[in-house]
């Protein structure tokens, strides 16, 4: 049990235990996730008050609502034919990042947020690991996914391996190896994976003074991500190690084979 000095003890002011008419209640886009209408289907055809629960709301200038918890129980009122008002317990934010801070806090503790929903959430809220991805990402005409599932060029999902990448081997080579798979592969919708971005940050990182980016793209465009894979799983199983490191050692292979000189190691793993 949490020791009673460990106990937040500034808890702020009590919300509003309210009905609220579902005409005043908004979405923001900023940080929620979008609406699944599956799931707003399902709530609709079992619809039961026993089983609703209340919403969380933050309260707006001109007497709206924004949801901060709810959207898809709130959703489905909204098409219920008998439903005009849901029971809501609405919270003050000064601002729309403290709604989705609020967001974040009850998501990560009562159900399953991806890490992409994770991402927007706090990037919206000033979040400083979600502001650093932003950053290296952007610089290299990059973004996130809107969510999961809608892959584009130039778009990744994969956030807590890019934290990783900027942790380990710094912005720096995180920027350059997300340059080296945008032109190695300008058009594939799925080709800024996170081990690949980080086995080339590592392998740039171990050899920033000699290897060229033009290069490395050069070495890893004959060959599809499938093919990367397989050969880097060959070298795991021969000697081990991680996907990362069997993947680093298959780039150096590639941009090595055939040159005497400027050949580059995978470097260690951050």
């Amino acid at each position: 049990m949490t020791p009673k000095s460990e106990i937040n003890r500034a808890i702020g002011a009590k919300p509003a235990l309210e009905w609220v008419d579902v005409g005043l209640i908004d979405v923001d886009g900023n940080y929620q996730r979008a609406i699944k209408p599956a799931l707003v289907d399902k709530i609709l055809r079992k619809f039961s008050w026993s089983k609703f629960g209340a919403l969380v709301l933050s309260r707006q200038a001109g007497g709206r609502y924004s949801v901060v918890e709810g959207q898809h129980r709130w959703k489905a009122a909204v098409l219920h034919p008998d439903v005009d008002s849901v029971p809501a317990v609405v919270v003050a934010h000064d601002d729309v990042a403290g709604e989705a801070q609020s967001f974040l806090a009850i998501n990560r503790d009562r159900m399953a947020v991806t890490s992409v929903e994770q991402y927007w959430a706090g990037l919206t809220a000033g979040d400083e690991t979600a502001s650093a991805i932003s950053a290296v990402l952007k610089s290299a005409g990059c973004d996130v996914v809107p969510e999961n599932g809608h892959y584009r060029p130039n778009l990744t999902n994969s956030i807590t391996a890019i934290d990783r990448c900027l942790k380990r081997y710094g912005q720096g080579a995180t920027r350059r190896a997300l340059l080296v798979v945008r032109a190695a592969w300008p058009n594939e919708a799925k080709a800024l994976r996170g081990v690949l971005i980080t086995a080339l940050a590592r392998v740039i990182r171990a050899n920033e003074k000699t290897v060229s980016d033009a290069d490395l793209s050069a070495a890893i465009r004959k060959e599809s991500f499938a093919r990367l894979t397989a050969h880097a799983e060959g070298f795991r199983k021969l000697s081990g190690g991680s996907s990362e490191t069997s993947l680093a050692k298959t780039i150096a292979e590639l941009h090595n084979k055939g040159r005497r000189t400027n050949q580059i190691f995978f470097g260690k793993e951050g």
